[in-house]
């Protein structure tokens, strides 16, 4: 029984998965990095497979690339996995651009205005270039975004507040900075 489901697997499920991979790679600019999906066994009727280096099957991929490669490679494999199920379910990213750089960092945005185009994406982050890109983006597609900011006060954290001035409208921050 595990051979026939690990050979359908590998069939239908792999093929599909990779492809789906492949494009998220591209998607993410991470295409020149060089990775594949291989099938590591086959244990009580499940196929597991691991992302390996083409040509350094030896070496784990947390050996070779970066930080921020290693984080755009689980972020493409995350994104392979969701979105070839049909949950309806939203997406909630807390911080999805640490490690990355610029290239990637833009990548990653359009992608998550892409996919909000057929369900809600949620973002957490502390880092106020991941809020200006995602706002430059949602303008330059003419997606709608609402972004809200969320304050540490002397009585606690998750009070609604005014976006920070430099995350604004830069001829308002300009004039407030100026008056």
């Amino acid at each position: 029984m595990s051979k026939k489901k690990g050979d359908l697997a590998k069939a239908l499920i792999t093929d599909a998965f990779v492809l789906r991979f492949n494009n998220e790679l591209k998607a993410l600019k991470a295409a020149q990095v060089q990775v594949e999906l291989v099938k590591s066994k086959v244990s009580i009727g499940r196929v597991l497979h691991k992302l390996q280096l083409k040509g350094a099957a030896s070496r784990s991929l947390a050996e070779i690339l970066s930080e921020g490669e290693n984080r755009i490679v689980s972020l493409a494999a995350f994104l392979a996995d969701v979105t070839g199920k049909t949950s309806q379910a939203p997406f909630v990213f807390d911080d999805p651009i640490s490690s990355l750089d610029q290239t990637y960092e833009e990548a990653v945005v359009k992608r998550l205005i892409e996919l909000s185009k057929e369900k809600q994406v949620i973002v957490f982050t502390h880092r106020l270039s991941l809020v200006g890109t995602v706002k430059h983006y949602t303008d330059k597609f003419s997606v709608k975004c609402e972004i809200v900011s969320i304050r540490s006060t002397n009585w606690g954290t998750g009070e609604p507040a005014p976006i920070p001035i430099a995350q604004g409208d830069i001829k308002s921050a300009l004039n407030t900075l100026m008056n």
